[in-house]
């Protein structure tokens, strides 16, 4: 018969418990952090004609685990995917092409993201 003696198994046990209390709180604060990130770079990438669209970047406050940025701009999704350009009422049939500012933004927080999940995580099992 073999027998085996764990330890250090209350410890992580504690450690564990702690982890799930302090992830709700943390997960929020995460999210509204990469939000801000991301509306940061949106903005630089927004371009600017009289500044209202680059002004108008905004998201939620988070909400489980997701949080929305947007903006409410009423021509923001034109400048974002592109649109057909009409001149005096009559499409040309010329398309500009889109700034993809928001997508852009996002997959560039990308490698940042998973950095900033992994230092929470490190903080949190301290």
């Amino acid at each position: 018969m073999i027998e085996l003696k764990f330890e250090g198994l209350d410890r992580l046990n504690r450690a564990l418990s702690k982890a799930a209390g302090q992830l709700p709180r943390e997960k929020l604060r995460f999210l509204a952090q990469e939000a801000e990130l991301v509306k940061g770079r949106a903005k630089l990438k927004t371009p600017v004609d009289t500044g209202l669209l680059r002004s108008a970047w905004q998201s939620t406050e988070p909400a489980g685990e997701e949080i929305t940025i947007y903006n409410n701009t009423e021509y923001a999704a034109h400048v974002e995917y592109g649109h057909r350009i009409f001149a005096f009422g009559r499409d040309t049939g010329r398309i500009k092409q889109g700034e993809h500012m928001l997508r852009d933004a996002i997959d560039e927080s990308a490698d940042n993201f998973q950095n900033d999940a992994r230092q929470i995580l490190a903080r949190i099992f301290k």
